[in-house]
């Protein structure tokens, strides 16, 4: 087995004087991928109905739309056009059913609308379908209604994204045709629907003679224009369906579904660039003019500065031997989680299956996959999901904590107080780590305090109010006083930028005091002597929330960053050995309020959905636990460290029991160091 050791040893002889060192590391998110569905065919999309019925609906390329009710872990068939005895669905390279929409009244209505490529010719088919009657979880295919029909030269380069905007009406992403270079130069030329991003009105009265509406406001109306319900009008006249031009394949794209409500379009490229658009009303992206902010030299006459065209937000690279090539548009994140920063934009290279976030004009790898990523999805509280062309869909969630190799999962670590080393068992390889930092007396503290994913080893020192940290990525440490003798550490994440703060309890006065990575401090009185922290983030909005837990009543005290104060009754109280042990056990995002009860080796869990609990038997009377998520499905797993003998017994909650022995007599379990109250010193 691998083994690596590194030394800190000045941290042995005293640390009574230090210079404060600003922590450095990037502002990357510590997020793992939540298994979330297996088996699927081919999906290229989940979306949501934005009914509140909170319904996942996953669109296959052969041809199967599924729905997925809350709860559930089996999908149904919600409807199968592929079934049809008149124009199936043309399966096959880039065609197939590639987009599904919902109407902004689909609750009242049942209508939705798919975006196919049809049999025989390959042409893109707009249609309308509505739900059966009096039932909003099956899809009629006999309801079709064919709106918008544009014929296609190529096989390749079809879009395929379809959404209603803020505004009502439906946004439909073309390609140019397909093929190279684009021939036949559709992109810029006005009088086709191809290679655009195009803006109608579905909402047409019974008796119309039109399939469709021009909606006001869509720039090119007028003179010289004209409907191009066929895909095209005559030389020399724009479709007045065009919202803008210039999109070589506009595959995935979505709304902003807070700020401005924007419009971001991931285009693929052509074999050099690929970019993220911010879509507006008549502007022009380039293709094939440029391929970026690039020249193609195509049409070199047109490259000019200044130009007509509107650059990207932003691009990267994805020319020969680079391995990227195909950008996955994803979405700006919104979600109540915190998984992102709060409007970040999210998207993906098809080709790598790297995921990558876009925030204060920088592209930051967030996480590097095995998947071939088709398409993100976005639920109705705005959390995302990764859909891997394979038949997986994956749910994005925040990193496991004491995960010190970055891999989503809760490492097997121990603390050696004989001579203050840290071990920790490497869950993505097997390999062994350790690092000498501390001693016995320090308060230990670990954390991702610089926001790279992984936990860092750190210390408290009750005596002088010191902390040091050692930095995941470079192994460099350092350090900052922040409390005093006697005060209890509780980092978190209070702030809701994905590093963790520095924070102390006081029980002398019932004050916390919190040192935010994002700038200033908080203090608040919040408990009583006698009290301990309890941090988690109990109302699901990515921070944490301040907590006690009190020990002598058994009451759980929570001032909810966003719901206000609540008070639970949930332990024995009377100093009892229940040991609190809150996390989120049932992946709803919460944490939820969870106790130990040592003398009888039990763990009971308040349930946050419902408040309902359950309890089961892990564990013997001496056994300390060390919840964590130790297989990373971004649910909590009960767990303990048996001192007698060194061994591990985790309850992985999507694996079965995990039993390892790693560690020695003597040896402190790392998972249990916020768990009150095993050790003299805590």
């Amino acid at each position: 087995m691998k083994r690596g050791k590194y030394w800190v040893g000045f941290l042995l002889i005293g640390l009574m004087s230090v210079t404060h060192l600003l922590a450095q590391g990037g502002s990357t998110p510590s997020v793992t991928l939540q298994p979330f569905l297996t088996g699927l065919s081919r999906p290229l999309l989940l979306t949501n109905a934005k009914d509140g019925s909170n319904r996942l609906f996953i669109v296959q390329q052969g041809g199967i739309i599924k729905v997925l009710q809350p709860g559930s872990t089996t999908p149904a068939d919600f409807i199968n056009i592929s079934s049809r005895s008149t124009a199936p669905v043309n399966f096959s390279d880039e065609r197939g059913l590639l987009g599904m929409a919902f109407h902004p009244q689909f609750a009242a209505n049942g209508k939705f609308y798919v975006n196919y490529t049809r049999i025989g010719d390959g042409a893109t088919v707009i249609a309308e379908y509505k739900t059966v009657a009096g039932n909003p979880n099956q899809g009629d295919l006999n309801s079709e209604r064919v709106i918008l029909l544009i014929p296609q030269p190529f096989a390749n380069h079809n879009g395929g994204m379809i959404e209603f905007g803020p505004d009502g009406f439906l946004y439909i992403g073309m390609g140019d045709g397909g093929s190279g270079n684009d021939p036949g130069n559709r992109a810029q030329n006005r009088a086709e629907l191809l290679g655009k991003m195009l803006r109608i009105d579905v909402n047409v009265p019974p008796s119309s003679s039109v399939q469709y509406l021009i909606p006001p406001g869509n720039p090119f109306t007028g003179a010289n224009t004209a409907r191009c319900d066929g895909g095209s009008t005559t030389a020399g006249n724009t479709c007045q369906e065009i919202w803008a031009i210039g999109m070589r394949n506009p595959y995935r794209w979505s709304f902003d579904r807070g700020g401005t409500r924007q419009l971001w379009a991931g285009d693929v490229g052509q074999n050099a660039i690929e970019e993220v658009d911010i879509i507006t009303a008549g502007a022009n992206y380039g293709w094939r003019v440029y391929e970026g902010t690039r020249c193609t030299n195509i049409d070199p006459a047109l490259c000019t500065t200044p130009n007509n065209f509107t650059p990207p937000v932003f691009e990267y690279n994805s020319a020969t031997p680079d391995p990227r090539c195909s950008v996955t548009g994803g979405y700006v994140y919104r979600g109540a989680q915190g998984v992102f920063p709060n409007g970040a934009y999210i998207y993906a290279d098809y080709c790598t299956g790297e995921i990558m976030m876009w925030q204060n004009n920088q592209q930051i790898l967030v996480r590097d996959t095995p998947r071939l990523i088709s398409s993100f999805g976005e639920d109705e509280s705005g959390e995302l999901y990764v859909v891997g062309l394979g038949g997986t869909v994956e749910k994005i969630v925040k990193s496991a904590p004491f995960d010190f190799d970055g891999d989503g999962k809760t490492d097997l670590s121990i603390f050696r107080t004989s001579n203050g080393e840290w071990w920790y068992l490497r869950s993505s390889d097997g390999s062994s780590r350790t690092f000498q930092f501390g001693n016995y007396l320090d308060r230990l503290v670990p954390a991702d305090y610089t926001g790279d994913g992984k936990t860092d080893i750190a210390i408290f020192r009750s005596s002088t109010g010191g902390w040091f940290v050692l930095r995941s990525e470079d192994s460099s440490f350092y350090s900052f006083p922040f409390g005093t003798n006697g005060d209890i550490p509780a980092p978190a994440d209070y702030d809701g930028d994905g590093k963790a703060d520095a924070a102390v309890f006081r029980p002398s006065n019932g004050t916390w005091y919190i040192n935010r990575s994002s700038g200033g401090t908080t203090i608040q009185q919040f408990g009583i002597g006698g009290d301990y922290p309890v941090p988690a983030d109990y109302d699901g909005d990515g921070k944490s929330d301040i907590a006690i837990y009190r020990r002598s009543t058994g009451e759980w005290w929570l001032s909810r960053s966003s719901a206000g104060t609540i008070v639970y009754q949930f332990g024995r109280g009377d100093n009892a050995t229940d040991y609190a042990v809150q996390g989120d056990y049932t992946g709803d995002g919460k944490a939820d309020v969870a106790f130990f009860r040592r003398e009888t080796g039990e763990w009971f869990v308040l349930r946050s959905e419902n408040n309902s609990f359950y309890s089961f038997p892990f564990g013997l009377s001496n056994d300390i636990p060390s919840p964590g998520d130790y297989d990373g499905d971004g649910k909590t797993d009960a767990a303990v460290y048996r001192f007698s003998n060194s061994t591990w017994f985790v309850q992985r909650s999507s694996s079965g029991v995990l039993i390892q022995n790693f560690g020695a007599s003597g040896d402190r379990a790392v998972p249990s160091v916020y768990v009150p109250i095993f050790f003299p010193i805590d």
